[in-house]
């Protein structure tokens, strides 16, 4: 099981939680004598649906298999310390309630959760006993599980499992190079502003040979940190299609860098300073330029440039245009780049411009100006906020990609852009850049100059 299970649109495998679940598990410092930790919904959820995947595979399993849940939030040992702390109230409470221990309060939520846990796996779980019968089986095996801290303060250098559930919570030893035995749930809040693709990558603990566990294998994560992932496992789909299955006829044309790459020190590539434009993929910018201030007379520049490509219908007309065109249309349109993501103004520009030296000397514009003709009604996003389809839907992108394969497609979408979506009672026109599906993979340098890296390779906290 890999990036295909767990990030492509609408898995089954995947379930978002609040970003700010986050801050609330790193904000619980220090002793809490009256055990009142605050426990988040995604981290309950995800915990419930170990307890009862578990219990479902012991069933079939043998008596010293092993089934293993991850917490992987940061690399900071005090916040393993809490998550420890805080994992197990809830793994006391839990126990407590299905034992009819509690008061008839926390026995009802403690139940809510593990009734959603149990419709979340059956989504993929076609054989699951009943709800009451895997809570029967859960009440003798959830006494003795513990979550275990595995980091720099843990001194065996292999992982120590105990037969049936395991909770394993830490940090960067647990984030690269280590198999995590049996698998199954993993809750992942690991964040960084400036994500490098190989390291968040080697955090995809998830992957791997467990197809006997994959009907209740979960991923819990935050909904910027799947796009995250999304994107890499595209770039990493994409590069692969790119070169194709025979090593012996690759036909992918030489890449451009940029006048600016030193592409080494001594002894190390910048890898973190390097990206890549996917053939195929649609790019966006995740910060336009939204206020009056500062958009008004490029919006203004922007009707006259394209008061001949009004849209016929809700969706538009598909417009066959000089590259050129497309590339003055973007002179107008401003944002700011948001680190990780790989629309860059100046840089898109370039990526038309190097297609001109790749025979692509035209492509297709689309214009969307909603039913009347006055604009859509999209409400502003924060950078991180939008998903991975950005200003538009997965069905809006489907024509272009079909039926203009070969060539750059740009999708405007002209926006009212009212106080009331949280924009500045500015209309503004939001690109979308499909690129096309040609064997050449346009890679640039984040960088001016070349970064010395430290080796990344650690193991320590």
């Amino acid at each position: 099981m890999g990036g295909d299970l767990f990030f492509e649109e609408n898995s089954l495998y995947s379930c978002t939680v609040q970003a700010e679940e986050l801050d609330r598990l790193k904000k619980q410092e220090g002793e809490n004598p009256s055990n009142n930790w605050d426990i988040p919904n995604g981290l309950k959820l995800a915990l419930c649906c170990f307890f009862l995947g578990s219990i479902y595979k012991m069933q079939s399993g043998t008596e010293d298999a092993k089934y293993s849940f991850l917490a992987h939030i940061c690399y900071k040992k005090d916040n393993h310390k809490n998550l420890e702390e805080i994992i197990s109230s809830f793994i006391l409470d839990i126990d407590q309630a299905i034992c009819g221990e509690s008061p008839v309060t926390k026995q009802k939520e403690a139940l809510k959760y593990l009734s959603e846990a149990y419709k979340e796996l059956s989504k993929t779980a076609l054989n699951l006993p009943s709800f009451n019968q895997l809570i029967e089986e859960l009440k003798p095996e959830l006494q003795s599980v513990r979550p275990k801290v595995i980091n720099a303060n843990n001194p065996d250098k292999e992982l120590k499992y105990s037969p049936g559930m395991n909770i394993l919570v830490g940090g960067n030893r647990l984030g690269r190079g280590v198999t995590i035995d049996g698998l199954m749930v993993t809750y992942y809040l690991r964040d960084a502003k400036q994500k490098t693709m190989d390291t968040v990558h080697q955090h995809a603990r998830m992957f791997g040979y467990r197809q006997e566990l994959l009907d209740v294998t979960r991923l819990f994560l935050p909904q910027h940190i799947l796009e995250d992932f999304r994107a890499i496992h595209e770039a990493d789909e994409g590069m692969r299609q790119a070169i194709g299955d025979d090593p012996n006829n690759i036909q992918i044309t030489p890449v451009w860098v940029g006048p600016t790459l030193k592409a080494t020190r001594s002894n190390v590539l910048n890898l973190a300073a390097i990206n890549a434009f996917i053939p195929g993929s649609h790019i966006f910018p995740r910060d336009p330029l939204w206020k009056a201030s500062e958009i008004r007379k490029d919006v203004e520049e922007l009707d006259k440039l394209l008061a001949s490509y009004d849209s016929i219908g809700e969706k538009g007309e598909y417009h066959e245009v000089e590259i050129d065109f497309l590339i003055k249309i973007l002179s107008y349109i401003k944002s700011h780049y948001w680190p990780g993501y790989p629309w860059q103004d100046d840089r898109v520009k370039d990526l038309l411009v190097q297609m001109k030296t790749q025979d692509i000397s035209t492509g297709r514009l689309n214009v969307v100006r909603g039913k009347t003709g006055k604009g859509l009604e999209l409400t502003r996003q924060e950078p991180s906020g939008w998903g991975g389809f950005g200003f538009i839907n997965a069905r809006v992108l489907n024509k272009p990609k079909t039926e203009y394969p070969k060539v750059p497609t740009l999708l405007l979408m002209y926006e009212k852009g009212e106080n009331e979506e949280r924009w500045d009672n500015q209309p503004l026109y939001l690109p979308t850049l499909i690129l096309p599906k040609n064997k050449f993979v346009f890679m640039f340098n984040y960088s001016e100059v070349a970064e010395e890296l430290e080796d990344d390779i650690d193991f320590q906290d």
